[in-house]
């Protein structure tokens, strides 16, 4: 009887010690990767189920691939995207044995810069735009002097006067920035009114708190920032926005 019990303790400790058995990674993972294809390998010290799952988060691995009872383990993932990073674990239904992460190859080639038009047609868009098209776009460089300035023979007066509000360093330049304004106004919508009287349009920018006045050609009449708060709201004419805007010139 006592042989009997010692054989049945030494059968049931056998079993417990295969059950117990943990299976253990052999190296460490070996990945090939193309633009939208990843090929994962690892080895296993005894054979167990393939398991792998993976995803763009490392604390979301939410797509899982699955494969036979091997000691040599290989998956082929398909359909991911070009240039991309992934994040993954290895092992079988019952232990994740590594983690590890991959990158794609390739990428989206990138988009062809839209054609820009001349700047000739972009100072016609903006001295003749039509009232359907989109607000001009602002030019990173003015037209010269004489073709954005109503009238040049003020232009030194109100530069002596107001060229400091905008640090300009020459008439030139603050003729220019007065120009520019303009063109940012219309592209932002910034608030407008418009004199039906003589067709001038005055500008202002709450945020910058800076007035600007234009005649109906566009060319700039007086540009600068006014002390009082309520100089805008005192100002003539009818809102407009800068769609309506439809400048003539002269």
């Amino acid at each position: 009887m006592r042989a009997l019990i010692h054989s049945f303790i030494c059968v049931v400790a056998c079993l417990g010690n295969t059950l117990l058995h943990a299976v253990e990674l052999v190296g460490q993972p070996q990945i090939s990767t193309t633009a939208n294809t990843a090929n994962i390998q690892w080895r296993t010290d005894v054979e167990c189920g393939t398991r792998l799952q993976f995803g763009l988060n490392p604390a979301a691995l939410d797509r899982k691939a699955e494969g036979a009872v091997a000691r040599d383990h290989t998956l082929q993932l398909e359909a991911l995207t070009p240039a991309t990073t992934y994040y993954f674990s290895v092992g079988s239904a019952r232990a994740k044995l590594a983690t590890g992460s991959f990158t794609t190859t390739g990428g989206a080639p990138a988009a062809s810069p839209a054609p820009q038009p001349s700047l000739i047609r972009r100072v016609l868009n903006v001295l003749t735009p039509d009232k359907k098209e989109a607000p001009a776009t602002v030019l990173q460089q003015a037209p010269p002097t004489r073709q954005t300035w109503g009238h040049i023979d003020s232009l030194q007066d109100h530069f002596e006067r107001h060229g400091g509000d905008f640090s300009s360093k020459s008439p030139d330049d603050y003729a220019a920035k007065a120009w520019l304004f303009l063109q940012r106004a219309r592209a932002e919508n910034l608030p407008m009114k418009l004199d039906d009287t003589d067709r001038t349009l005055r500008v202002f920018d709450p945020a910058a708190r800076v007035f600007a006045a234009y005649n109906g050609a566009g060319k700039t009449k007086t540009f600068f920032k006014p002390d009082n708060p309520t100089y805008w709201q005192r100002q003539p004419g009818r809102t407009v926005k800068s769609a309506d805007l439809r400048f003539s010139p002269r």
